[in-house]
């Protein structure tokens, strides 16, 4: 077989986007953690699996992932879908937990890399996070793809998970009551 054959060009080309992508998350993780300046409004409870900084960089996400678009949808909290994904989170592998945290230190910083700002993502005004992620949504690398659609895909888990939200999907609710706690 030849070195030149496609088979080989697509391996190179896939091993070649996943360095790069291992890379970026890699070194935004690094990055990340060294600065600081991010704090929890008065009241909210202390992260389990994420720092407060990526806590807040996933609730910008998830507020411009899932704005409402009609008067019946409930306004979403960032925050609290957030802080219910941070639990939700604790019970997944080490390294999925390591590769999100990575994955919200490069949206965080990462505009500051592609799209030459200085801004942060959780500091943007709301139509430059919406152009961010559209970024990201039509990214030439696989990463940021990649990244967006797990950033999509938790959001929208965490905001349809609350039973206002059933009516929007035509779903009646679970068959089984909640459980009750019992006091003890």
């Amino acid at each position: 077989m030849s070195r030149d054959t496609p088979t080989m060009k697509g391996r190179r080309s896939f091993l070649r986007v996943g360095l790069w992508g291992s890379a970026l998350l890699g070194a935004s993780a690094i990055v990340g953690r060294h600065l600081s300046g991010y704090s929890l409004p008065p009241g909210t409870a202390s992260p389990r699996t994420l720092s407060v900084k990526e806590l807040l960089v996933l609730a910008s996400a998830i507020e411009r992932l899932v704005a409402p678009d009609g008067p019946d949808a409930p306004v979403p909290s960032g925050l609290a879908i957030a802080s219910w994904l941070d639990g939700y989170l604790a019970a997944l592998d080490q390294p999925l937990k390591r590769d999100l945290r990575g994955l919200l230190q490069l949206l965080e910083h990462g505009s500051s890399l592609f799209r030459l700002r200085a801004t942060r993502f959780s500091h943007m005004s709301p139509a430059d996070q919406d152009a961010t992620l559209t970024d990201w949504s039509t990214s030439a690398l696989a990463v940021r793809r990649q990244g967006f659609q797990a950033l999509r895909s938790l959001a929208f888990l965490g905001y349809y998970r609350d039973d206002h939200t059933f009516a929007l999907l035509g779903y009646p609710g679970p068959m089984v009551p909640p459980m009750r706690t019992v006091p003890t």
